[in-house]
């Protein structure tokens, strides 16, 4: 692709521009430490907040390159130095021509909202796999083609990792993809230019918000999907979980801007309905009406915030193929994650659930799931994430306090922040009359150990904020740990 061509797209882009070679673009690169950059590598340095990549721009001219983006004021002789704004978008744009739009070439199914995503877009997949489609998966945990996978960086990757996966997805003979799609990926153009055949808006509750600062840009944010559903793919539909004052705001929005919307309720009219609903630690048991039509549900994962994700996958789904629906409805219920809402039966008959739940609503479904099975006794052991939104902390510990028979407030990933800090501000959310529920053990292993140690036959023990994580972050460094290994590798287990 010449460098012309590229010019030509982002032109409206462009601050200034020092071309001495319309150079013949092979490759595209972000990483300096890229062992394939040479003389026709296109490379986004990009100055972030962390990291200002131009500073590696000498040391990858010496290595033959020649041609730089930029969305720094920054000039180097004999080289093609493109200063842009809005550097994301313009990477999205150059991102997708260069690999020739493939996400045109497959079926895309975009997840969004607080919670859910994971799950629902777990469930997509294999739902489309079982029914003979192959395809990716993008999502917090994990990005896979067909059987290969790779451990997630990001939740939404960077628009030039997107494009390249979505790219190897078509050349793997890929017919889709199911993507997580989070409010920082909408709001910091990393899906920019995605033609979604289908989006999902499963929830909305307080999360991001040291990002955002109010439920309303939070909102918005996510409402990019539906907007840009509409723009790029005139057939495209979005599925909504209406049972919440921000699921009936989308659902108005898709109407305002003409976007075919499939609706999931428990309790109102829907174009997918759920009923007589059964939880237990054997999974959910359940009935869908769809098209006068009522179908058998026996999802493997538990509660009932599973009963939409289920409603809300097979809405999905179903905008593709609908030939197959007792097919799908198999491979949606037989999905399992790790880390949502993980259950472990120890050999001294108490259970311990690991689950991704890290914020307050989200805390208190996953224990109010827990408690709905009657259990002898349930404990929580949870923490909160450092340098991250101090306002759910309280929250968090109000909820916990207020759930649970028994709380222990430990180490998430703190990050930069002292962990006792952390602690603090938890416990601030915690009435005076709970206090006697409450253990602080700030070392996380510590916390876990001594949850097990002291549990009784019939108890519940939820585990809850890092789910899949197999790491926490103290200081700058990740350092190795899993919660299930914990559990799993204690005498109980």
């Amino acid at each position: 692709m010449k460098l012309s061509n590229i010019l030509t797209l982002i032109e409206n882009y462009i601050i200034s521009k020092r071309i001495v070679e319309d150079t013949d673009i092979k490759s595209i690169s972000e990483n300096s430490e890229d062992y394939f950059i040479d003389k026709n590598t296109l490379f986004f340095a990009i100055e972030g907040s962390k990291v200002d990549a131009t500073k590696f721009i000498p040391e990858l001219i010496s290595k033959g390159c020649k041609t730089f983006i930029t969305n720094k004021n920054v000039d180097y002789e004999k080289v093609n130095v493109i200063v842009v704004n809005n550097v994301r978008r313009v990477e999205a744009i150059v991102a997708k021509n260069f690999f020739r739009k493939p996400d045109e070439k497959i079926k895309v199914i975009g997840v969004t909202g607080t919670k859910g995503k994971t799950t629902i877009s777990y469930m997509v997949f294999n739902a489309l796999q079982g029914i003979g489609m192959k395809g990716g998966l993008i999502g917090t945990i994990e990005y896979r083609i067909n059987d290969s996978s790779i451990v997630a960086e990001n939740t939404t990757p960077g628009p030039l990792h997107l494009y390249t996966f979505l790219n190897d997805i078509v050349n793997n003979s890929g017919e889709f993809v199911s993507m997580e799609v989070s409010s920082h990926g909408l709001e910091t153009d990393r899906v920019y230019g995605i033609k979604f055949d289908v989006g999902i808006f499963t929830n909305l509750s307080r999360e991001h918000l040291d990002f955002h600062q109010t439920m309303e840009n939070y909102f918005n944010a996510k409402m990019k999907l539906l907007y840009q559903i509409k723009e790029l793919n005139p057939n495209g539909k979005i599925v909504i979980n209406i049972d919440t004052e921000w699921g009936e705001k989308a659902h108005k929005i898709s109407k305002e801007i003409n976007l075919e919307a499939i609706t999931c309720s428990l309790t109102k009219k829907a174009d997918i309905v759920a009923k007589d609903i059964t939880i237990s630690l054997d999974g959910n048991r359940f009935i869908v009406e769809y098209q006068g039509k009522e179908y058998k549900f026996h999802t493997k994962m538990v509660g009932l915030h599973n009963v939409y994700n289920a409603m809300c996958a097979l809405g999905a789904v179903l905008t593709l193929r609908q030939d197959k629906i007792e097919e799908i409805i198999k491979h949606i219920s037989q999905t399992t994650v790790k880390g949502r809402f993980e259950i472990l039966k120890s050999n001294r008959g108490f259970f311990v659930v690991i689950d991704y739940a890290h914020t307050p609503d989200s805390l208190e479904k996953t224990l109010e799931t827990g408690k709905s099975f009657s259990p002898e006794k349930l404990t929580v052991v949870f923490g909160a994430g450092g340098d991250r939104d101090k306002g759910k902390r309280p929250l968090m510990g109000e909820v916990a306090s207020r759930i649970a028979d028994k709380v222990i407030i430990t180490s998430d990933n703190p990050r930069t922040e002292n962990p006792y800090s952390i602690i603090s501000d938890i416990l601030n959310g915690i009435p005076d009359e709970r206090k006697n529920k409450i253990k602080v053990i700030e070392n996380r292993k510590e916390a876990i150990k001594t949850a097990l140690k002291e549990a009784i036959k019939g108890e519940i023990i939820i585990i809850a904020g890092k789910g899949h994580e197999e790491y926490q972050i103290i200081g700058s460094e990740k350092i190795p740990f899993s919660d299930k290994e914990e559990v799993t590798k204690s005498e109980y287990f």
